[in-house]
């Protein structure tokens, strides 16, 4: 498994978001400048994220977008799977049965036990959190 631009420019997008007052709307161009992500890609994922529930966007002179849940409601895991799908670190792990070897297969044992701790990371780490990581001077608040 591999984290790809999509997930890492989406995660950054929306930690942008969480350092801003829930009420406060940001512009795609601004969010896009501060964090270093292409604009038009930016804009591409958050129109998946809006649609997923995560965040709320408004049209118009003061429009822009701003988290629909509180970032301690959002997880890593939430964001990834919306723009990727289920996280799985090897292919067998996604549809058990499918794999020819899957009762033989030693790997497959070492790979469940991966995925589990790279899950329950990934659940507990919500985007307040990531938020809170950021020295302060970049912070990206105007």
């Amino acid at each position: 498994m591999q984290i790809t631009r999509r997930e890492e420019y989406g995660l950054k997008g929306l930690i942008f978001l969480a350092r801003q007052p829930q009420e406060k709307f940001s512009l795609v161009s601004e969010i896009s400048k501060v964090q270093k992500i292409p604009e038009k890609f930016l804009a591409k994922i958050f129109q998946e994220l809006s649609r997923a529930g995560l965040l709320r966007s408004y049209r118009g002179s003061k429009g822009g977008f701003s988290l629909r849940k509180r970032a301690n409601e959002i997880t890593m895991r939430e964001v990834i799977e919306v723009l990727e799908g289920p996280v799985a670190i090897n292919r067998c792990l996604l549809h058990k049965g499918e794999c020819d070897e899957e009762s033989e297969c030693s790997l497959r044992e070492v790979w469940e036990e991966a995925q589990d701790h790279l899950l329950k990371v990934l659940d507990r780490t919500t985007l307040e959190d990531l938020a809170k990581r950021i020295p302060n001077g970049k912070r990206g608040r105007r």
